[in-house]
């Protein structure tokens, strides 16, 4: 699978909702290895991070069910 097949949705559009998701993942993970390396041990992620990526994933499945098939 190509990065802009996972972007596109089944219609061929693509999908604001899952860049964001994506953008957001890759620069938590980011920052967490930067901080981890510089600290030596690993780093705990906040549980704020992790509560805006379960929005974010909430409103694309809530999206899902308001979509026409």
């Amino acid at each position: 699978m190509k990065i802009e097949e996972f972007l596109q949705k089944e219609n061929g559009g693509f999908s604001s909702t899952r860049l964001a998701f994506l953008l957001w993942a890759v620069g938590v993970i980011i920052i967490w290895i930067v901080n981890s390396a510089k600290s030596g041990i690993l780093q705990p992620v906040d549980g704020s991070v992790i509560t805006i990526m379960g929005i974010v994933m909430g409103g694309k499945v809530v999206q899902k069910f308001g979509e026409k098939p």
